[in-house]
């Protein structure tokens, strides 16, 4: 997964910023003008069910406009950063040979940073040695997996919370096949230059009014019926389930849990997003060659000039309008 990926000669277009600052609107507008295919980049947009809290785009902008990264397992099942980047490396295999530009729309900069810079093969999930390891959690007290990790690997056992058992079954299937501190691994590997050449697009959006956009989508997806899609994902995969690491999906199955009332529930999505987007940013900023439009208003308004942007590159490089 370290090499070129498929097609690197034609370049692809990237679209990084935080939460609401209105990348799928964008991305639409592109794909439209373009010709092009979606690729999500988001952590959390991979899992089934998880619709309303992760903004997937709707049934018809995805009948319009071919998606890719979304749907791609059941969110009690643990899907990985190498599992995404093969699914991306195929999405963009299928896309090059149709003519169709890709168009990565990033919400989670740490599968951007391994989509651009590829990582080393990781072997694959034990499905034995994961349940061995999930049988020694049950039967002994809480902890015991990350001391484990602590004696196998103790870089990642420094990186990785006590509490997020994903991570620390991940890391120490992987210290038992003789890989060690794999993200530290993957982290050297990204000083390195990307695999294929892009157009990489940034937005902006002051501070006040992204904190005003990221409160209508949290009312938008609470009248879109966030806490019923919750219920019934706690209902169907459990509350152990990847979909309550997700932000909304937590808040939300802490009321059903009877923790906090709706009004408050609703103020700790706001509070816990802002942050999301602030480390987004940190993430964002680090990428080279990002050419940031500052936006105001609706995102689409902002379409024609990044538009323009877009293409003039493309031309620059052989692309086509």
């Amino acid at each position: 997964m370290s090499g070129a990926a498929p097609g690197a000669d034609a370049p692809a277009v990237v679209i990084v910023g935080p939460t609401a600052s209105g990348k799928s609107k964008i991305a639409l507008a592109l794909a439209r003008r373009l010709r092009g295919w979606i690729l999500s980049v988001d952590s959390m947009a991979v899992y089934r069910g998880l619709d309303i809290g992760t903004s997937k785009p709707p049934g018809a902008a995805r009948r319009e406009i071919p998606h890719r990264g979304l749907d791609l397992a059941d969110p009690d099942r643990d899907f990985s950063l190498g599992d995404f980047l093969r699914t991306a490396d195929a999405a963009l295999e299928e896309m090059r040979p149709t003519g169709a530009l890709p168009i990565l729309v990033a919400g989670t900069g740490l599968y951007l940073r391994g989509v651009l810079k590829g990582v080393s093969d990781l072997p694959r999930r034990d499905p034995a040695l994961r349940k061995q390891l999930l049988d020694l959690e049950s039967r002994n007290e809480p902890g015991i997996l990350h001391r484990r990790l602590q004696e196998k690997d103790p870089v990642s056992a420094r990186r990785i919370a006590v509490t997020d058992r994903q991570r620390i079954v991940r890391a120490l299937e992987l210290a038992e096949r003789g890989v060690l501190d794999a993200v530290g691994r993957a982290r050297e590997e990204w000083l390195g230059p990307d695999r294929f050449p892009s157009i990489k697009i940034g937005l902006l959006r002051e501070r006040t009014e992204l904190a005003c956009r990221i409160a209508r989508r949290v009312d938008s997806f609470l009248e879109a019926g966030l806490l019923e899609e919750t219920r019934g994902l706690l209902a169907k995969h459990g509350a152990s389930g990847n979909a309550f690491k997700a932000l909304g999906y937590r808040e939300m199955a802490a009321h059903l849990r009877g923790e906090m009332d709706l009004p408050t529930t609703r103020e700790a999505i706001i509070r816990n997003t802002l942050r999301y987007a602030k480390r987004q940013m940190t993430w964002f900023r680090k990428e080279q060659d990002v050419r940031w439009f500052e936006l105001a208003g609706p995102a689409e308004s902002a379409a024609p000039r990044i538009g323009d942007y877009v293409a003039g590159h493309l031309g620059s490089t052989g692309g086509r309008e």
